[in-house]
């Protein structure tokens, strides 16, 4: 009984830590609510499933782009690679093993471990190599951009095929009615869940807060810890002992695996992958637009920026003036960064926690007095 009660205070403690922002029955009163308010959404408040998906999608790949940027220091231009890597292998394992397994359990643990894989492999390569700063973020950029001119080039299909599946150039995956939604289950007892329906709206929004508390005890855990001590002086860390290049090759492939696994759900969302979407400059630019204005330092922060200008770039596009969408994105980024550089959503977060601070106080001193 004292270890059980020792062990659930262990985990209250880290998803209450210094790492992450909000801490407190005001912040968890608050996530309760909105998390209740997420669920009745599409049956009470008249949220339509097929548009929110898409941004729920996009947390992932923020936190993916958060924890590495804002917690390690580690800036990538090219995120969306791994998305893109774990979008294209979700569907090419997809298409050849439906017709076998009825599922898409190997699917999403590919579309997981084969961005994991190849970023152990790039990530060794360069922080053993002793890069980073600008070198690493222009690296991942000039990566995810030949990962775009290779894949258009791959229109012929006695050529550029694996299995059944065909890489089909810039028309995307092939065949595209064929690349399956997420399926769990084995025999008669499969669950699907179409990306455009009120099903896979739950299963990612269950999913993604599961994610975001898995990852709010993994940042104040001592690996958050070093991370934090490494973005702000990795030499000074060095001398303690720790192997900073180990750390940051571990938290470099923990973010693609995240990337890798919103491109599955992605590719199973919308039962397409094509080389534009997933590794064109606008997709990896778009990713640290939403983390930077979100607040980089901050998972929440970060979650929040992507989910907020994901439903503001839609608007953009399908209020009929779609040619300025990105720039007002752009615009958008301009502003916060002379406004609140540290993000708008921990700006905000700063200023409601000094003004409950305050509160706080004056009503100890009236009850003193």
């Amino acid at each position: 009984m004292r270890q059980q009660k020792a062990g659930l205070l262990g985990f209250v403690g880290l998803l209450n830590g210094p790492q992450t922002m909000g801490r407190g029955w005001l912040f968890w009163g608050s996530f309760v609510v909105v998390v209740f308010l997420a669920y009745i959404a599409p049956t009470h408040l008249g949220i339509k499933p097929y548009k929110v998906n898409e941004f729920l999608v996009s947390g992932f790949l923020a936190a993916s782009l958060s924890i590495l940027w804002g917690y390690g220091g580690i800036l990538s231009l090219g995120q969306a690679a791994f998305f893109g890597i774990g979008g294209y292998t979700f569907g090419v394992m997809g298409i050849n093993l439906w017709d076998v397994t009825g599922n898409t359990h190997l699917a999403f643990l590919g579309g997981i471990l084969v961005p994991t894989i190849f970023a152990a492999f790039i990530g060794a390569i360069m922080f053993f190599a002793r890069l980073k700063g600008v070198y690493i973020a222009i690296l991942m950029l000039v990566l995810s951009l030949l990962f775009e001119t290779f894949m258009l080039q791959t229109a012929d299909p006695d050529v550029y095929s694996i299995g059944k599946a065909m890489l089909g150039g810039s028309n995307g995956l092939r065949p595209a009615s064929d690349i399956p939604s997420a399926a769990f289950g084995w025999g008669d007892a499969v669950a699907e869940f179409n990306g455009r329906r009120v099903g896979f709206y739950y299963f990612v929004l269950t999913l993604l807060i599961a994610v975001y508390l898995g990852l709010r005890c993994l940042l104040n855990s001592s690996f958050g810890y070093l991370l934090v001590a490494i973005r702000e002086d990795p030499d000074r860390t060095a001398t303690f002992g720790y192997d900073v290049r180990l750390i940051q090759l571990a938290v470099f492939c923990i973010a693609a695996a995240l990337a890798g696994l919103a491109g599955s759900l992605d590719t199973a969302r919308i039962n397409r992958v094509d080389p534009e979407l997933v590794f064109g400059v606008s997709a990896n630019i778009m990713v640290v637009i939403w983390v930077a204005v979100g607040g980089r330092k901050d998972l929440t922060a970060a979650i929040l920026g992507a989910i907020t200008l994901e439903w503001m770039f839609l608007w953009l596009t399908t209020s009929g003036n779609p040619e300025y969408a990105q720039i007002v994105m752009g615009g958008i980024l301009i502003l916060v960064m002379l406004i609140a550089p540290e993000g708008i959503f921990i700006f905000l977060g700063n200023r409601l926690g000094r003004l409950y601070a305050r509160s706080a106080a004056l009503v100890s001193r009236q009850e003193g007095d």
